[in-house]
């Protein structure tokens, strides 16, 4: 069983009341398990028991006052629950490696670390932490096989939410070749998607191997806008025994193949320097970078999206340059394939490449069904119906099937609001290469930034677009979901109008 929403939840509730007395029965109970049980899975989830998971945020958030604010450690102490100025200080100690005046007193660095997508509480780099980064964090000749520190992060962000892009982007970067994120997502079509599972409320409806029949079409459009070519290798069996088998068959730089085939693509490609992506290694199967390998490739590092959320802690170690450190990886059900980054081929001529993407671009939004997902039009239709079932938000629900559809709400935000501002991004800057072709690509434009408008909207009712327990509770609330659901309607209504703009473009494109 995945239990990653059900620590998530907890995650976000603990976080809301570190100043609070909290029994590990109540915890327990906000995820629906039984106490011992829940003991159980927090400790082999994050790494840690619940016990000092909790009373390391509390550590934190002191850590965080006596940096920011000039109140006496024995209050901080109380306000945390820890007693008295002295059980405060031993436990203080035992985390930080000093006392609380100490730290005070040195200014030590408080920075912030993901708690669930959104929203951020305090982190404290001790003098440990600093002094191994000062010592190894620039060194790339740390590790045998390793980029080490050099590949450009990859994390969810206010400007990058897309991680097959994101990585891509971050790959080429490295490899001395300027890549645009708002172009790769255009050209991959992932900036007009949005998918929605007809037959559950699914996390994983933001993947963009889902929008079309052959799973690896966005990949291998991606590449082709960058002007690169590529060797995809699935592994057998499950998510990735699929995508194997609805790739192209006469496509010879996709194939299948064991742990052993893994390992020496991964080893042939960081030895010659080049930085490839992976698909899972952490948390659910989404891309991410592999910048090195240690242990004859039993051990992977890079940069993964899911890296910093803490209920993926329990199966990773960081690097001091920040690298995830993975072992175990080709075993992990979600890791489904290996992408590397081939040599440079013709960057596609703009105006094919405009024609091309109007035209796939169309495609994306127009298709109604995708297996068992709607797609485009009738993926906004899909979403609003599912947010006035009431029957799928009980009174009372528990926290973790809130989550659950607050993810999904989410995502389908992102889907949206991510895309169509990258697609109106795009359009606009096409409209100052093809003036045959403006007036019909910047309308496309103004609806999609419509829809992007629309989505801040949707943010604004639910308070943020975070995925936090008060973002969850507030889609529990009716009046809540039917204002969400005609900014749905509205979005498709834009969405059309774009669409409608974007043939306009394709014709003249095509006519000239």
């Amino acid at each position: 069983m995945d239990y990653f929403l059900f620590i998530k939840s907890v995650l976000d509730y603990i976080e809301n009341r570190v100043t609070e007395d909290l029994t590990a029965g109540e915890v327990a109970a906000v995820a629906g398990f039984s106490t011992p049980h829940f003991r159980e899975v927090f400790r082999n989830t994050t790494g840690r028991t619940l016990a000092k998971y909790i009373t390391h945020r509390r550590l934190c958030h002191a850590a965080s006052a006596l940096a920011r604010t000039g109140r006496s450690v024995s209050e901080i102490a109380m306000d945390y629950g820890f007693g008295s100025h002295d059980v405060f200080t031993r436990a203080f100690r035992r985390t930080f490696h000093e006392t609380p005046a100490n730290f005070r007193a040195h200014g030590r660095s408080i920075r912030g670390t993901l708690i669930v997508p959104g929203i951020f509480g305090p982190s404290v780099e001790t003098q440990e932490d600093l002094k191994v980064m000062k010592e190894t964090g620039n060194q790339e000749h740390v590790s045998v096989g390793t980029l080490y520190g050099v590949v450009p992060k990859v994390a969810y962000s206010e400007v990058e939410c897309t991680p097959f892009p994101s990585c891509l982007r971050a790959c080429l970067t490295y490899l001395g070749q300027n890549a645009d994120y708002k172009r790769l997502l255009a050209g991959s079509g992932a900036a007009f998607r949005l998918m929605w599972n007809l037959e559950c409320w699914d996390g994983g409806n933001v993947d963009i191997m889902l929008m079309r029949e052959d799973p690896t079409e966005p990949l291998r459009r991606a590449f082709w806008t960058a002007g690169r070519d590529f060797r995809l290798l699935c592994k057998p069996g499950q998510a990735g025994h699929y995508l194997a088998e609805m790739a192209l068959r006469d496509d010879s730089r996709i194939g299948t193949g064991d742990k052993e085939e893994f390992v020496a693509l991964i080893k042939r490609e960081i030895d010659a320097g080049r930085p490839l992506i992976g698909f899972g290694i952490i948390g659910p199967p989404e891309a991410c970078i592999i910048a090195g390998y240690r242990d004859e490739g039993e051990t992977l590092v890079g940069w993964n999206f899911f890296q910093e959320m803490p209920e993926f802690a329990g199966a990773i170690e960081k690097e001091p340059c920040g690298y995830f450190r993975r072992r175990g990886w080709y075993e992990h059900p979600e890791t489904i394939a290996v992408m590397a980054v081939g040599e440079q081929v013709d960057i596609p001529e703009e105006r094919k490449f405009l024609r091309d993407t109007l035209e796939f671009a169309l495609q994306v939004m127009e298709t109604p069904r995708m297996r068992n997902y709607a797609g485009g039009f009738a993926a906004y239709k899909a979403w609003a119906s599912a947010l006035e079932q009431e029957g799928e938000f009980p009174k009372e629900a528990p926290l973790p099937l809130l989550m659950e559809r607050l993810m999904c709400q989410c995502d389908a935000m992102t889907m949206v609001g991510e895309g169509r501002a990258y697609a109106a991004a795009f359009l606009g800057q096409e409209a100052g290469v093809f003036p045959e072709a403006a007036q019909a690509l910047k309308q496309a434009a103004d609806s999609f930034r419509h829809e992007n408008s629309l989505v801040r909207e949707m943010a604004g009712l639910l308070e943020g677009y975070c995925m936090g327990e008060k973002q969850a509770r507030n889609l529990g609330r009716p009046e809540i979901r039917r204002d969400l659901a005609v900014l749905i309607r509205q979005c498709a209504q834009a969405d059309r109008k774009a669409a409608d703009a974007i043939k306009q473009a394709l014709e003249r494109v095509r006519n000239i």
